[in-house]
Order: structure tokens, then C-alpha cells, then sequence
């Protein structure tokens, strides 16, 4: 969570105040889907008077906040499941302070009257949200369930007494009731009766569905526990055959509700018309109309190939669109006189959206171009070149540097398709090479023959120069790596008189203090000034080191008062100007859940806080506990990061209280 300051000299405490004010009164909520459960007990809105009481010493907030709900089923087994779905206006209390991504858990109390008393509680999930600093909460409705008593009898009226909010502003949760004081009312109304003499109720899609899709179905008051078994009958309810659909999630739960779907069977199957959908739980029956049509092409049928060009063994993907849904595809080589090389076909059904994908293996030499038609129609062939290339497949390793048990990203081009990449590590000079000096790999090769993942070295990989060595297929690829319980690594490398360079350590004694210098080539200290970091926990730091000495050949770090342990690495002045920019980087850029990821970056506002954060595909914050780091003089940071939620899809960096800088580099969880 990132928070802009409006006035850097406020005291922490201020900001933590008016951060918790403005989410006073504004319960947060979260969309469902728009499955239908009928009867419903319909949907009613009251605007009554709301009594905030603010947190953190804030003060309170009254006035009018408008609530609407639907509750469903209208009939319910004593003791039974009832949803409800919410929808909350504007809080009467506003914010002063702007904030961004604060996880926020609303809920709603209802006191029940009629045939039962008491109060029951609907809680959302959480959801982040953006909230503007002097403008109305804009916050989404939010469903959740409760339960009635087990002696309920009959019509059961709900009135809403309290929205309560907990919210998470700078790493502590805040409470904020706001009780119904005057004008409120009933929003719904559901009875608790025993449902078996009821009948089921089903509901289907009121729009067009095409075969081999999925059909999302529901209903109450069915069999609890029961087995649904779907059919699909004629528009008079004739003819109901339960093989047109040939799979499906249906399930009943213990309160009666239907809920799931269930797959048609193909086009070929299933023709286009209007039909009823049936299910039966062995005890019960419900129909729903459900109208079917196919997909029909919308203009000419198109190919493409993931390449142009490819080694031998290589697997490319070979796609088209505007095809006639579930028809048989051919996908066949040609020569360069347009004869058939017969060994190469291959065959894939069109989907229901038109499309098809198919993995051809490139495994002849005599190649020239691909051919596709559909169901053997000649009106339908279609052609397009390609060329069997040479294997020249390329390979690096980064920054070519990883500890003994650390992992390190890699990547190349024009490697073969379709092949799995294995990984050893071998001599400096490319021989002796040693599997089992890696523990790990997520290599692997895309419809492009781009190579991307990484490798782990084994934890016992003595410190040396080696040769890492990729083979895939008929390719093989080799690039230096040093592995080393401690190094560093320059970024830039080389660059002109001026250059900032971020120097970053790994494998460094903790909490430990380390200059960093430059030298001559004889190995004597050069003029640039001389520059400390202290290392973080994880042995890891990041600082910015000017090159003003022409005579710069590499650049040296000492532990101070320690070890002293001593690394250095090559820097080569070049002419030109100054590299520009500020960078963020991840070290690796990928891998397992489980992966330690050392971020580092520069450009930041010097001794601001630094929060480090997992995001979803989304841009929400992950289940991670995010990581914080104070920022060095020179703008720079560096820290570790394990990222333990698969959902992650980037890493952000954000400054608290400051600026509000944010940066964000995507993350792989492979």
C-alpha cells in the first residue's frame, strides 16, 4: 500500500489519524456473480440515519447512508443458509487524506423480527480500494451468507442496525461502527419452512449458447445433498437425452441450492434450435428454456505460425480463425513443389469460438510450406511458406554471478521448439561438465524459440569461473557464470566519466559496513571518493559509486572492522555521456513458489521507507507479507523478497509517506 503525504512535516501520527478517518462509515463491498436463485425475497432499499464513530480519536460523523439488499431463497429450512447481497451508498464521513490499495473487510448487522429474533451478521471478503482525498467513498455491493435459528417459523423480517468496517491503514486494523439511529426500516423478508413439498426451481442462460460450452445452471429447493443429472429435450419437453451433455460440475448443496454447469456435447450433436434443459435429483425435476447456436465465421478463414522458420525438431504452433466450430482440421507439409510430405500431418478439432491450435514438428528437411483445410474441402486450403534454418541458438546468464544454492535467470533465441532445455555446468573452458552441480531448473522454450527460466546451482558448487551449458534438441549453448558465496555486480559495466553506478552485493556479512572504492589498473585506490553501505539482514546491499577517475579499471568492496572479506568487479571507462535513468530489477525474475528474489533499485527519495510488495494479475496486493527497507543517501535500496503465493504476477516497490514513487517489474511463478 503506497500512501501520498500531502504535508512531508506532519508528524507520523497525524497521517496515521486522518488515514484511518477517511474510511470511517464506508463499508466496502465486493460484486458476485448474477445467478438468479428464485424465489427470492426480492430486493428493498431504506435511507436511514447513520451515527459513525471515527477511529484513532477522529471525532464522529452523522447522516443519511442509503442500503439496499436482496435476500434469497424466500424460503428457507429452519436453521438453514440465507444470501444476501448489499449495496451501501455514500458515508456520511469523508476523507482528507488520498490513499491507495487499503485492504478494507466491510459487514452489515440485521436484527431479525417475526419468526425469529436476534441479530445476524453478512461479512464481505476484503477488497483494496482506492480512496480520493474530499470526494464520496465509491465503494461496489458485497455478497455473503448467514444462518438462521434452528427453531425459526415463518416469515422472518430484517432490519438493518449497524455497518461495521475494518480497515488496514500503515500496517495496523481500525474499526468503524456506524449504528442506524432514526428512519430505518425492514429491507426483505424470507419464511422458514420446510421446503420438501416446494417445488425445485431452475434457471439457464436467457442468451444463445453454442455447443461444446459450458452451461451455468441454478436453482433452490432441491433434494439436499441429492445427485442433478441435466437432459436436454425438445421445446415441447419431448425427446430429453441426457448424452447431450457430456460433462458437468452440477452439485446440490445441504441447503437445496443448484449451483455448476454442464457441458454440451458438439455441433455435430447438438444442431442449432431452441430446446428445454431438464434436471432431476432422483426425487425432483425443474425445466428452463436454453436456446443453441453454433459459431458462424465472420469473414475469411486466416492462419499464421508462431515462426517463420525453424531448426529440425522444432514444434511450432500452427493457428487459425473463422473456422466452422468442432470440424476436423488438416494440417499437412509441403515440398518445394507443392507435393505432400504425408509424415508431417496433423489433426485438431476447430473450437467453439472458430479457432484451432495445432503443434506441428518441423521433421523434414524438404519443407517449404504449410497447408491447412477443413474436413478435406479443397475450397478451403489455405498455404503459407516456411523455411527449415540452421540451429544457432543463443544463451546468457545476466549478470553471470550466483551464490553456491542461488538461482539465476536465462535466456537465448532461435532455440527448437517443442524440445524440454536441460542445464550443466561445466569448466570455465567448456569441458568437464558436472549435472548434478544443478539442483533445479525451470527452463523452457516458447513457440518463438525463445529461451527463458532458471537454473539453481547446488549448494555444494565450489566457488570457481565455470560454463554453464543449456542442450535442447540438436542445440547446445554455452555462457560464463561465477558462482561465489559473495560478489558483486556493476550496473552499468562500463560508461562514461560520471557514471552512477549501483553496486550490489550478495553473500555479504550482515549488518556489517562496507566501502567501495575504485581502482588502477596496478591495484592502487583512484581519486573518486570513497563510499559505505551498511549491509542489510540478508546480506545484501545496494550503493550508488560515481566514476570520476579516467583511469577506473574495476571497482572494489571491503568489509570493514570483519572479515574483512573483499570483492571486485571490472569497470571500463568509455567516452559519450552519462547513462540516465533510475532502475528496479528482480534477481531471479522468476521461479517456484518458495523463490527468495533480491530486489534492488535507485532513483528513490533518500532515507524515505521503501515498502515491497507481491501483486496479483489484477494489480492487488498478495496473501506475502510485504517488506520494508529504509532507503540509503544515494537513493538506492536492496532486499530480499520470497514470494509464497502462486497468484503473483509482479513485484512493486512503492515509497511510504513521501513521494509516492512506485515501481513494479513482472514476476513469473513458474
Amino acid at each position: 500500500m503506497s500512501v501520498r503525504q500531502q504535508r512531508r512535516t506532519e508528524r507520523p501520527g497525524a497521517v496515521f489519524r486522518r488515514a484511518v478517518a477517511l474510511t470511517a462509515g464506508a463499508v466496502l463491498v465486493w460484486t458476485g456473480g448474477t445467478v438468479v436463485l428464485a424465489p427470492a425475497a426480492g430486493a428493498a432499499t431504506v435511507t436511514p440515519t447513520v451515527h459513525c464513530s471515527l477511529p484513532a480519536g477522529q471525532g464522529e460523523a452523522t447522516g443519511p447512508q442509503q442500503m439496499s439488499v436482496e435476500l434469497s431463497p424466500g424460503i428457507v429450512d429452519p436453521g438453514g443458509k440465507v444470501h444476501a447481497k448489499v449495496s451501501l451508498g455514500p458515508s456520511p464521513a469523508t476523507s482528507g487524506l488520498s490513499l491507495s490499495d487499503v485492504p478494507t473487510t466491510p459487514s452489515i448487522d440485521f436484527a431479525m423480527s417475526g419468526g425469529a429474533t436476534g441479530t445476524v451478521t453478512v461479512t464481505g471478503p476484503q477488497i483494496n480500494l482506492n480512496i480520493p482525498s474530499g470526494k464520496p467513498i465509491e465503494i461496489p455491493p458485497y455478497e455473503g451468507d448467514f444462518i438462521i435459528p434452528a427453531n425459526a417459523s415463518g416469515p422472518i423480517s430484517f432490519t438493518p442496525v449497524r455497518n461495521l468496517t475494518r480497515t488496514k491503514v500503515l500496517g495496523s486494523t481500525y474499526e468503524t461502527p456506524c449504528d442506524v439511529v432514526s428512519g430505518g426500516g425492514s429491507i426483505g423478508t424470507v419464511t422458514a419452512e420446510g421446503t420438501a413439498g416446494h417445488p425445485a426451481t431452475l434457471n439457464a442462460p436467457a442468451t444463445a449458447v453454442r455447443p461444446s460450452t459450458s452451461v451455468a445452471l441454478s436453482g433452490s429447493l432441491w433434494t439436499a445433498g441429492a445427485t442433478p443429472v441435466p437432459s436436454l429435450c425438445a421445446a415441447d419437453g419431448g425427446g430429453c437425452d441426457p448424452g447431450k451433455f457430456v460433462s458437468g460440475t452440477l452439485a446440490i448443496s445441504g441447503s437445496g441450492e443448484l449451483t455448476g454447469s454442464a457441458v454440451l456435447a458438439a455441433a455435430g450433436a447438438v444442431p442449432d434450435g431452441s430446446y428445454l434443459v431438464k434436471v432431476g435429483d432422483g426425487t425432483k425435476e425443474a425445466t428452463a428454456p436454453l436456446t443453441v447456436k453454433a459459431f458462424v465465421p465472420a469473414g475469411p478463414r486466416a492462419i499464421a505460425l508462431s515462426r517463420a522458420g525453424a531448426p529440425l525438431g522444432s514444434v511450432i504452433e500452427v493457428t487459425g480463425s473463422n473456422y466452422y466450430q468442432d470440424r476436423w482440421i488438416n494440417t499437412v507439409a509441403l515440398d518445394a513443389s507443392g507435393a505432400t510430405l504425408d509424415d508431417t500431418a496433423v489433426y485438431v478439432k476447430s473450437t467453439p469460438d472458430g479457432t484451432f491450435r495445432a503443434e506441428f514438428t518441423v521433421s523434414d528437411p524438404a519443407i517449404a510450406s504449410i497447408q491447412v483445410d477443413e474436413g478435406n474441402d479443397p475450397a478451403t486450403v489455405l498455404t503459407t511458406p516456411f523455411t527449415v534454418t540452421e540451429a544457432s541458438a543463443t544463451l546468457s546468464a545476466g549478470a553471470a554471478k550466483v551464490k553456491p544454492g542461488g538461482t539465476i535467470a536465462l535466456s537465448g533465441g532461435d532455440w527448437p521448439t517443442g524440445t524440454t532445455p536441460t542445464a550443466t555446468l561445466c569448466g570455465a573452458d567448456g569441458g568437464s561438465c558436472d549435472g548434478s552441480r544443478i539442483s533445479g531448473s525451470t527452463l523452457r522454450i516458447g513457440a518463438d524459440g525463445t529461451l527463458a527460466g532458471t537454473v539453481t546451482v547446488a549448494g555444494s558448487t565450489p566457488r570457481a569461473e565455470y560454463a554453464l551449458q543449456v542442450t535442447a534438441g540438436g542445440a547446445q549453448a554455452l555462457t560464463p557464470l561465477t558462482v561465489a558465496p559473495s560478489f558483486i555486480v556493476l550496473s552499468p559495466p562500463s560508461g562514461p566519466k560520471g557514471t552512477a553506478v549501483t553496486v550490489v552485493g550478495q553473500g555479504f556479512a550482515k549488518v556489517a559496513t562496507v566501502s567501495i572504492v575504485g581502482l588502477r589498473a596496478d591495484g592502487s585506490q583512484t581519486s573518486d571518493a570513497v563510499k559505505t553501505k551498511v549491509v542489510g539482514l540478508d546480506g545484501a546491499f545496494s550503493q550508488t559509486f560515481k566514476v570520476n577517475a579516467a583511469d577506473t579499471v574495476a571497482i572494489r568492496v571491503r568489509e570493514v572492522l570483519v572479515n574483512p572479506r573483499t570483492e571486485t568487479a571490472a569497470f571500463t571507462v568509455q567516452d559519450g555521456t552519462v547513462p540516465a535513468g533510475p532502475s528496479f530489477a528482480l534477481s531471479p525474475p522468476e521461479g517456484p513458489v518458495g523463490t527468495a528474489v533480491q530486489v534492488t533499485g535507485r532513483g528513490f527519495a533518500p532515507v524515505a521507507t521503501v515498502s515491497v510488495t507481491g501483486r496479483t494479475a489484477d494489480g492487488k496486493q498478495t496473501a506475502d507479507p510485504y517488506v520494508t527497507r529504509v532507503i540509503g543517501l544515494d537513493g538506492t535500496f536492496a532486499l530480499q523478497f520470497t514470494v509464497r503465493d502462486p497468484a503473483t504476477r509482479s513485484i512493486r516497490a512503492c515509497e511510504v509517506l513521501v513521494n509516492g514513487k512506485i515501481v513494479q517489474q513482472s514476476f513469473t511463478v513458474s
